[in-house]
């Protein structure tokens, strides 16, 4: 069976997702590891790959199932995944400014991944969750701070995460 990750690297915890290829999520609720991100990125990348075995053990699926990642972070960072030369709030550690995070997991993995800001990860995923993965809708997010301000457009109606939302 292939699946994809989804890692969601915040300063405190890092959340973990699967999805098989018919687009069906393999775990229900939060899967949560703790990030230990204050103390570097060796640390840091050594707990996201702990707690995507003990994600893939709960969806009942192979490590080796895994064939790609799917990384967000909160920013400052390039949109390449290359952290801010100056740090940010959530990665402190002298060793995570300019830290390229992106290719620092796909090295400590062995697997190809992809990076996007947390924002942008947020908005991708209500948009995902309304239309699906081949719809050709088109949608506008305004994320204001992290996931929970979440907005997507989409007709009036009311979004699974309780955000308003319109057709454009």
């Amino acid at each position: 069976m292939q699946v994809v990750a989804g890692v969601d690297l915040g300063g405190t915890a890092i959340n973990y997702t699967l999805v098989n290829r018919d687009e069906r999520f393999l775990i229900d609720g939060l899967c949560e590891h703790p990030a230990l991100s204050k103390q570097g990125p060796d640390v840091c990348l050594r707990q996201i790959a702990d707690g995507l075995k003990i994600a893939t053990e709960k969806a009942g699926v192979l490590a080796t199932d895994v064939v790609a990642v799917g990384l967000d972070t909160p920013g400052p960072a390039s949109a390449a995944g290359q952290l801010s030369a100056r740090g940010s709030t959530n990665f402190a550690h002298l060793q995570w400014a300019g830290f390229d995070i992106r290719d620092g997991l796909a090295q400590a993995l062995g697997k190809p991944v992809t990076y996007l800001n947390d924002a942008n990860a947020a908005a991708l995923w209500g948009h995902y969750a309304i239309f699906g993965a081949n719809s050709r809708e088109t949608s506008v997010s305004i994320v204001i701070g992290t996931t929970r301000y979440a907005r997507t457009f989409s007709e009036f109606r009311h979004t699974p995460w309780g955000s308003s939302s319109m057709k454009w």
